[in-house]
């Protein structure tokens, strides 16, 4: 029995440790004074590298969010960024970050104000970097 433990934790352990050699990243921040409804945030993200394609689906449910959108790649492109209301209300390229292919480039996107159909109710705020080794740690 305990052979059969030590060649279960030897198989698994290594993947445990490994550093995970990523891309690039999204951190996204909100800091909302009022949400009207259940929106979600579809963020897609398509590898320009090896195609890859990265669907991100983000129920924003309280005023105060954090997430991370990984890519695997160094080149990449947001191609959908929709705000999603309801089946009729929608809000396409939120955030204004369908731009084309980034190399090399993370972003921090600070999401504040009011979350409503009306783009003037909310700000992006967008900071894009330049950051050519990212490594998560597991």
């Amino acid at each position: 029995m305990k052979k059969w433990l030590a060649v279960v934790l030897w198989l698994f352990v290594p993947y445990a440790q490994a550093d995970n050699a990523l891309g690039q990243f999204i951190q996204i921040n909100t800091r909302f004074h009022s949400i009207v409804g259940h929106p979600t945030w579809l963020l897609i993200i398509r590898d320009v590298q090896n195609g890859q394609i990265l669907p991100y689906l983000f129920d924003i449910r309280s005023k105060n969010n954090f997430w991370i959108a990984l890519t695997f790649g160094h080149s990449y492109r947001v191609t959908v960024s929709q705000l999603q209301f309801n089946s009729e209300q929608q809000i396409d390229n939120f955030c204004a970050l369908q731009d084309g292919v980034l190399n090399g480039i993370s972003m921090t996107v600070n999401v504040s104000g009011d979350l409503t159909t009306d783009p003037t109710s909310y700000r992006c705020h967008v900071l894009k970097y330049r950051d050519m080794a990212s490594t998560l740690i597991t």
